[in-house]
């Protein structure tokens, strides 16, 4: 029987794998310009970066070209045939797609969730230091949007204007968006403005072994305030944060696998089932199929599911590094 808090490396990464290609597939469909390439050149407002170097939007048969593509190192992907090679064709396919879709001129906040794949198979790097990479970039580029916009000039409180927004243009209902604005005054709204802009530059620390735990744990925190003052969630990062899960469930002494063969190969050809759906419904529909996510506001499932599993994993950790310490510790026995 599989034990969930005792896996070895190689379970990890294949689970990691495998949830963040099912949650695309299920709830996060990929994002395809193909449905923007008659909007033309007026309407081509690409972001900072490699696709301001484009006039307009691809031809049509690139972009099928380039989605076939996708489902192709999607599969060879969760087989973990391939390897950093497949990962790079993966992630520069997601990111291509997704760049053209976003140059309509809607800002991309995931972009590094795209890079997972890659990273994950990037040759001398821990994917759990990747992961970490991952989220140190999104919050951090997060906090100095922030910071240059203003956020942390004492005279304006950019929270609560962002929070009057939400509940009279968004009809936003969320349980203490209302008791706020009736009862938080100035002051405590520049708290948050300085608190937000603070931790969300200061997440790269997690990548220094002394801070990690700490910081780790607090992300959840972050999340569910967002969550609970403006309904803002962070589901997508679900696509990071399972599979760093799985990693801090890592166990080093565990030498054998806790997914035998033969459930890696059932579940790798369901994952791979549901990719050929995928494109068929994509090449039949010219969309890609989805569900809803199961909670609303979705954001509110991140804060148990990441928060209760990531504190057991990193205290199992803590506890078999004191047991490792304590056997290296005890005098060896006389040799006879």
């Amino acid at each position: 029987m599989t034990d969930p808090l005792r896996l070895h490396q190689n379970d990890a990464l294949v689970l990691g794998r495998l949830t963040y290609t099912g949650l695309i597939l299920l709830f996060f469909p990929l994002k395809s310009p193909r449905s923007l390439t008659a909007l033309g050149a007026e309407h081509f407002h690409p972001p900072l970066g490699p696709f301001a170097l484009f006039e307009s939007y691809p031809p049509l048969g690139l972009i099928n070209a380039t989605t076939c593509a996708t489902f192709l190192f999607f599969a060879l992907w969760v087989a973990g045939w391939g390897k950093w090679i497949v990962g790079a064709g993966l992630t520069l396919c997601l990111t291509s797609t997704s760049g053209f879709f976003y140059s309509a001129g809607k800002i991309d906040h995931d972009f590094i969730v795209l890079l997972l794949p890659f990273f994950l198979t990037l040759p001398g790097v821990k994917p759990k230091r990747a992961l970490l990479f991952c989220l140190a970039v999104y919050f951090a580029s997060s906090g100095m949007a922030k910071a240059i916009g203003g956020w942390l000039d004492l005279n304006t409180q950019s929270t609560l204007s962002w929070a009057l927004t939400y509940f009279h243009a968004y009809g936003k209902t969320e349980p203490f968006l209302a008791w706020s604005l009736a009862n938080l005054p100035g002051w405590g709204w520049e708290i948050l403005d300085q608190l937000t802009v603070w931790f969300e530059l200061c997440v790269p620390l997690a990548l220094l072994p002394p801070l990690r735990r700490w910081i780790v744990l607090a992300i959840p925190l972050f999340h569910l305030f967002t969550v609970l003052l403006f309904g803002i969630d962070f589901v997508r990062l679900l696509l990071v944060y399972l599979p760093l899960t799985f990693l801090y469930c890592v166990r080093a002494d565990r030498e054998r696998l806790a997914l035998s063969p033969r459930v890696q190969r059932a579940l790798i050809a369901l994952c791979c089932l549901g990719l050929l759906h995928g494109f068929i419904h994509y090449l039949l529909r010219e969309n890609y199929w989805s569900l809803p996510f199961p909670v609303q506001p979705p954001g509110l499932l991140l804060f148990p599911l990441f928060e209760a599993v990531l504190i057991i994993g990193v205290l199992l950790q803590r506890r078999a590094r004191r047991q490792s310490a304590a056997k290296s510790a005890e005098p060896a026995p006389p040799r006879l």
